[in-house]
């Protein structure tokens, strides 16, 4: 089974693939290479509709100044078919890279975007152009964080919600996505760099932020369904969604992850340990496991007891999706490794060298096809 990569994540916003990829072993050839391209600098993920592939990427005019381009390309050839401005570029001023950080949202017909500088795009699929903007700084009075706006928007029950760090009880803001008007806006908290998990939990639909200290729900309506503190700071990881009602939070710059438990709107504590201190990359739940970056170490920990089951070293802060029971890992100086997805040892199937330079985003994998990118290009892989 395929579905689109439409979105932070992928289908169901959890880096998870239903397709499945074969077994292999050191001595395999490589997957083949269909097309490999220079793209301008970025940390969006690819995401796929279709023949087309979207992402943002952004272009120096002089040391100080440039553009970010939503854009677009043909999955076969990798080839450009469109791009349009959506903001000045972001320069990092530490260096970790330029550009977008947010990935786009793709719908039916439009494509949502969010630039580093918080302007919320609506672009046609057709070509791109316009169809209407959101200014967060002038709107809503947010405050671009250090590294830049990053958290990425979703579509909840045809409504576009997105993290916007505004004052005034601000902090999160749900649009229509067909004329870019404001639904409703509520709660408190800077914009931060995670982005919103969405669940079905207890039979509701539930929109769940990790914001500072506070772990949040809310319907598609605005409504609060549950607010939690937390004994953690500053999330950048997305949180992942455990089993049918649990929720695994994890902080680079805490004492590790918790896990909570949502029953009845009322969230209980379950687990704390310092085994998964996520920095940027997302972990992932699969089979009682997590998968994930404990910092720069790759990690398979109990998702019931917290208990570490293995850890590899040597792919620096890199990233991971699964496909089926492989992991498909990234690490940060490009090269792809796949990991069969069990607790019982660390049983690595082959690796290669994908792309070259810095690799902060995660891989998305559509219809066989691994797709990846980073600061200076992309690539795609055919596995099947």
């Amino acid at each position: 089974m395929s579905e689109d990569w439409t979105q932070f994540r992928g289908p169901s916003r959890s880096g998870i693939s239903a397709e499945k990829i074969t077994d292999a072993n050191a001595t395999d050839p490589m997957p083949e290479l269909v097309w490999k391209k220079d793209i301008g600098c970025a940390f969006s993920e690819i995401t796929i509709s279709g023949d087309k592939l979207y992402t943002t990427l952004s272009e120096k005019t002089d040391s100080l100044s440039g553009w970010e381009y939503m854009a677009a390309f043909d999955a076969k050839t990798g080839n450009e078919l469109w791009r349009n401005k959506i903001d000045s570029i972001f320069i990092d001023k530490d260096d970790f890279g330029d550009g977008p950080r947010s990935t786009p949202l793709i719908s039916k017909d439009a494509i949502f975007s969010f630039s580093s500088y918080g302007k919320l795009t609506a672009h046609s699929k057709t070509d791109g152009k316009q169809l209407w903007q959101v200014d967060f700084i002038k709107e809503f009075g947010s405050t671009t964080p250090r590294w830049g706006f990053s958290s990425s928007p979703v579509m909840v029950d045809g409504v576009l919600i997105i993290e916007a760090g505004g004052t005034e009880e601000r902090a999160f803001t749900a649009f229509d996505p067909t004329n870019g008007k404001l639904l409703w806006a509520k709660g408190k908290g800077n914009a931060s760099y995670c982005s919103p998990l969405v669940a079905e939990i207890d039979g509701q639909t539930q929109i769940i932020f990790a914001n500072q200290r506070t772990l949040s729900s809310y319907n598609s309506k605005g409504e609060v369904l549950w607010s939690f503190a937390m004994k953690m700071n500053g999330p950048t990881s997305m949180p992942t969604l455990v089993d049918a009602n649990k929720i695994f939070v994890s902080t680079v710059r805490s004492s590790g992850f918790i896990v909570v438990e949502v029953k009845g709107n009322t969230v209980t504590e379950l687990l704390k340990a310092p085994t998964m201190k996520n920095d940027y990359s997302s972990t992932l739940y699969y089979d009682g496991h997590f998968y994930g970056f404990n910092v720069a170490a790759l990690q398979c920990i109990s998702a019931e007891t917290g208990e570490k089951k293995w850890t590899k070293r040597g792919f620096g802060k890199g990233s991971l999706i699964l496909v089926g029971d492989k992991l498909l890992v990234l690490s940060d100086k490009g090269q792809l490794i796949q990991v069969k997805a069990t607790p019982d040892v660390y049983t690595e199937q082959r690796r290669f060298q994908a792309i070259q330079g810095k690799s902060w985003t995660a891989p998305s994998f559509v219809n066989g096809k691994l797709y990846l990118r980073n600061q200076t290009e992309m690539a795609c892989y055919k596995f099947n």
